[in-house]
């Protein structure tokens, strides 16, 4: 069966770049996941060479896995090297940015997901997973919503066809910085610019609990542009990034939900294993037993609707 989960990049390990994610790789094969999601340098502006782009590609089928999404950056989620070992906040590399009304700030941000697009390709993953970050604020009248969509629709257009030709899409993400009724206005917005061969959803679902507890609205609005899934649970407070069942997400419903769209399984589950003490083998396996029991709880659901 397959089954999918995030891999991270741990910089307890001096070499975490390639050593260290090389580990993590071959501890998530044996544990029997088929599939990845590539997460490393996820937050950042750093770019990737042709080579680091060759390395990842070769350690990732050297360990036996295909890459299901791989999570791009738009250049502003701060979380980057500078960040941890340089002074904050003037450190952070949030510097390119898809959202800028500097046009050359702008630009960066588009070169930095083409990278991401670069990296998907190489991979062999279907599509890259985009925050695209609104607040309440982006949709408060007229002019506020100008000056958001002016230069995301810039971006987004200038990579259209860059993504089509190397047969990567683009999902947004679900996020928590707006209401649930901003974020479905996103997505009428977008999807009714941009075809379902260029763009389409990734389904956050502890974000997605966040901003409207106990319900899937933006699925079943949606559930014909799924395209990713990041799967991890909570309390309903913080994004707690849990594995399935220790929290208080309800996973029937979720995954009957996701049932009913043309979802291509496996499930990704988003579930970093610094939120456990367990090592990190024991992590990976405790994990795959959950993704198990998702993966039947969708195909149970598919063959009841198909009855």
């Amino acid at each position: 069966m397959d089954t999918c989960i995030t891999v991270w990049h741990w910089p307890k390990h001096e070499r975490w770049y390639d050593e260290g994610v090389r580990q993590s790789l071959e501890l998530i094969r044996e544990a029997g996941f088929t599939h990845i999601n590539w997460n490393p340098d996820s937050g950042s502006s750093y770019l990737l060479s042709d080579a680091e782009i060759e390395f990842t590609r070769r350690i990732v089928a050297e360990a036996g896995l295909k890459t299901h999404s791989v999570h791009a950056s738009n250049g502003v989620n701060p979380v980057s090297e500078l960040a941890h070992a340089g002074p904050a906040p003037f450190a952070l590399e949030t510097r390119k940015n898809i959202l800028s009304p500097y046009e050359w700030q702008r630009q960066s941000g588009v070169e930095l997901l083409k990278n991401r697009v670069d990296l998907a390709a190489a991979l062999g993953a279907p599509n890259v997973v985009l925050h695209v970050d609104i607040t309440d604020d982006t949709f408060r009248n007229a002019g506020t919503e100008l000056s958001f969509f002016e230069p995301l629709y810039r971006s987004l257009d200038e990579v259209e066809a860059y993504c089509l030709k190397r047969k990567v899409q683009i999902a947004v993400e679900t996020l928590v910085k707006a209401s649930a009724q901003n974020y479905l206005k996103l997505y009428a917005r977008l999807f009714a610019r941009y075809k379902s061969n260029f763009m389409g959803l990734c389904y956050d679902s502890g974000h997605w609990e966040l901003i409207e507890p106990g319900k899937v609205s933006v699925l079943e609005l949606n559930g014909d542009r799924l395209l990713a899934t990041h799967i991890h649970d909570n309390f309903g407070a913080m994004d707690d990034h849990l594995l399935p069942f220790d929290g208080r997400l309800d996973w029937n419903a979720i995954t009957k939900a996701i049932a009913a769209t043309n979802y291509a399984t496996p499930l990704n589950f988003e579930t970093p294993m610094d939120r456990y003490v367990l090592a990190e083998a024991s992590y990976y396996q405790r994990a795959h037993t959950i993704a198990v029991r998702l993966e039947k709880m969708i195909a149970a659901a598919r063959g009841k609707a198909a009855n």
